[in-house]
């Protein structure tokens, strides 16, 4: 049996971050991942400022690395549009908290950057690797937490971050998060080449269709004239409305103004996945005795925007500094590890908060065109809604019911 003081389950962006956060401050930790890299995931492929912001503190010679790599595309802003077809194109709010050659976000195929992680990991001595270890049980004892594989393979540790993604049996067990369908997105995506009409500065995009809302239509560009596409909308809806979404992206790729011109001389270049994405819909215990969940096994996704990456960023972080800290007071149990929950909430759980009031305004297309036909006029309200994006204060007015009623009296 191999015994290591700290065990990592998934290596992913939460777990490699995890991973890379203990080697700096000189703990020894092993990661685990079911899988052989290079693998893909199924992903929208976006990168935000919150990752860009976490590898800034891991080490700003590695995200200066990064930013440098051929598989990345620089996103400077997003486009929206509603149902009734208006388009509002936003750059990205600079905080100014970056260095300035470095875009507010990045767009690369999980594929590539998961791999790139994992290649800075195997580097690290401290860090040992294990692919193709998927654990099937762990077992707490009074000391110590013990993972097995389906080969019977054991590592025992003090201490666990299980940060292996949306579909972990470890969300529920010990985690006691239970998914329902209304927190849960079902997405699906492929890849398309030739699709035109994009913002010169590769702007994300997200289209929002009558039929589809609060969920909506994506488009992410990617290098080589390639670019992500998908829909996705929680499981609920889609039970409630019979929704089929491989049909409705086909449909709204070949009959929406706005759209189908756009994929005229497109080609896909994959077939359709589908995958569920565990929402965050309020604050729940994220650790307990010898654990933590991190990244979509904590269900940390935004309700909104489907933002995972981000948010596994910070978990993986935190976790990492949470459990250097227990290492150093020796102190593994439920109460100690709560710090950990607890800095991630006031990092994020206010923005999560309100993310999960947002989808009872923009489920009404009447409302959502209403304000878009405000926002393409004002260029007030443009500013306002940029800053949205990364502005808490800002954000927070979203929710409120007087912010539509003042935007659609023009007052």
């Amino acid at each position: 049996m191999l015994k290591s003081d700290i065990s990592i389950v998934g290596a992913g962006p939460a777990g490699s971050i995890a991973a890379l956060f203990l080697a700096k401050a000189g703990i020894n930790c092993t990661l685990l991942d079911k899988a052989t890299f290079p693998r893909d995931k199924i992903c929208g492929d976006g990168i935000s400022g919150w990752v860009l912001t976490v590898l800034q503190q891991l080490d700003p010679e590695f995200l200066q690395k990064l930013a440098a790599q051929p598989f990345l595309l620089h996103s400077y802003g997003i486009r929206i549009s509603s149902p009734n077809g208006k388009t509002l194109d936003l750059p990205f709010f600079n905080d100014n908290s970056m260095p300035e050659n470095l875009p507010p976000g990045f767009i690369s195929r999980r594929l590539d950057f998961d791999n790139f992680m994992i290649n800075e990991v195997k580097k690290n001595p401290q860090i040992d690797l294990r692919e193709n270890f998927e654990v099937k049980k762990y077992e707490r004892t009074n000391s110590t937490i013990t993972l097995t594989s389906g080969d019977g393979e054991s590592v025992e540790s003090k201490l666990v971050i299980f940060a292996n993604g949306a579909n972990s049996a470890f969300m529920k067990d010990p985690g006691g998060i239970v998914k329902d369908k209304k927190n849960t997105m079902t997405g699906i995506k492929t890849y398309y080449s030739g699709i035109s009409g994009f913002h010169d500065q590769n702007y994300v995009e997200l289209h929002f269709l009558k039929d589809l809302l609060p969920g909506y239509f994506w488009i992410f560009p990617l290098p080589n004239g390639w670019a992500n596409v998908g829909v996705g909308l929680d499981q609920h809806r889609i039970s409630k409305k019979k929704i089929n979404l491989k049909k409705l992206m086909f449909d709204a790729i070949e009959n929406e103004p706005h759209l189908r011109d756009r994929f005229k001389n497109a080609k896909q270049e994959t077939r359709v996945e589908a995958y569920g994405l565990p929402l965050w819909d309020h604050r729940r215990p994220i650790s307990g005795e010898r654990f933590m969940l991190a990244g979509d096994a904590a269900s940390l996704i935004d309700p909104v925007t489907g933002e995972g990456m981000g948010h596994a960023a910070i978990s993986g972080m935190l976790a990492a500094k949470q459990a250097q800290k227990a290492m150093e007071a020796g102190d593994f149990s439920e109460n100690f590890l709560k710090s950990y929950d607890q800095h991630f909430y006031d990092r994020i759980g206010n923005e999560l908060s309100i993310s999960a009031k947002i989808p009872k305004f923009i489920q009404h297309a009447w409302l959502f065109n209403g304000v878009m036909n405000r926002a393409v006029k004002s260029k007030v309200l443009q500013e306002k809604l940029s800053k949205a994006m990364t502005d808490l204060e800002v954000r927070k007015r979203l929710h409120e019911p007087s912010l539509y009623i003042r935007v659609l009296l023009g007052m």
